[in-house]
Formats: structure tokens, C-alpha cells, sequence
């Protein structure tokens, strides 16, 4: 687990939220002073990651398919290394 404290240190390119109704909302995660120094916040690379089980091939294969094009319209450039 990872403090709030620490959040940046890690420097994601892309950050998948959680999208259950009970998470934190990306709102809330702004009053985080560390939070606005992730490259993928600044990029706005956040896409919703939708944590409930799925009960059929069909089920995962609609999440995965989701995450396939919000993968694809994110910039790699974002990290420098």
C-alpha cells in the first residue's frame, strides 16, 4: 500500500481509478498536494478502471476492451526518463 505522502514517488504515465461507487473520485484526490505532481495527472491520463467481478469471458473481454483504447489514445512521452 502506498501513503498519499508517497504518491509521487512513482512517476506513472497513466493512472487507472477506481470506478466502484465507494472510491475516492478524482475530485477528492485533488486535494492531495501530491497528487497534481504525477505526470499523469498533468497529462490528464486517468481512466477509470472498473474493479467489480465479472462472471463471463464477455464481461472481462467489455473491461479490456475499454482499457485497449484508452491505452491507446495516451502519450508515451509523458515520463521522461
Amino acid at each position: 500500500m502506498l501513503s498519499w505522502e508517497n504518491a509521487d514517488r512513482y512517476q506513472a504515465g497513466v493512472i487507472l481509478v477506481d470506478a466502484r461507487s465507494q472510491s475516492m473520485k478524482i475530485e477528492e484526490t485533488a486535494a492531495k498536494p501530491t497528487w497534481a505532481r504525477l505526470p499523469a495527472v498533468r497529462a490528464g491520463q486517468l481512466y477509470p478502471w472498473h474493479a467489480a467481478e465479472r462472471y463471463s469471458y464477455l464481461g472481462y473481454a467489455e473491461v479490456m476492451e475499454e482499457l485497449v483504447a484508452e491505452l491507446g489514445r495516451s502519450r508515451a512521452d509523458v515520463v521522461k526518463e
